[in-house]
């Protein structure tokens, strides 16, 4: 194992908490992937028809919220999985710019033979944990995931902030002809 000089939490030691996330989560990745590859399917793929079934007729717009991704991004996925026969979109009645999407038969059977999969993942990725070990693991991530979620809004706020202010002070130095650099 190599040692880098770098700050806590992003050095390669197994017994860091960000290194243990991000290994985690990739071999999750690395497990999924391998999973679904036999239904020519992704991760994203499937999270998508997993919420357009959590929430029927949902649109695109709101999709893309909930996966997190662009409009543009959503709208090919859709279109890829609309090209499969497992999704349906159709204008939505209070907007006609908007697309309502809901799942066909074919998507519904896929998710119940994923859903075994998730289980089977599930279970092995969690085996030898106590009952009580599992909830204190899902606590203490979403309590992580809390605060990062309030610092990078407090850091996205100070930015723009920030940007705000050079803005006032240049347009201060235009009026008056001269510019400080901070």
């Amino acid at each position: 194992m190599y040692t880098y000089y770098m700050p806590e939490m992003i050095t390669k030691h197994e017994d860091l908490l960000g290194t243990l996330i991000h290994d985690v989560a990739h071999l999750l990745r690395c497990d999924i992937d391998s999973r679904v590859k036999r239904y020519n399917l992704t991760r994203v793929k499937w999270l998508a028809l997993g919420i357009i079934e959590h929430r029927p007729n949902i649109t695109q717009r709101d999709l893309a919220i909930e996966l997190e991704l662009g409009s543009a991004s959503v709208g090919r996925l859709v279109d890829r999985l609309e090209s499969r026969g497992f999704i349906s979109r159709k204008p939505a009645p209070n907007d006609r710019r908007a697309n309502c999407l809901s799942l066909k038969p074919e998507a519904s059977k896929l998710l119940q033979e994923l859903r075994n999969i998730a289980s089977e993942m599930k279970n092995n990725a969690l085996q030898g944990l106590s009952a009580d070990e599992v909830k204190a693991v899902n606590s203490g991530l979403l309590k992580i995931k809390q605060n990062l979620k309030g610092l990078l809004t407090t850091v996205i706020f100070s930015v723009s902030a920030f940007s705000q202010d050079i803005i006032i002070r240049l347009g201060e130095a235009s009026s008056t002809g001269t510019m400080t650099i901070i």
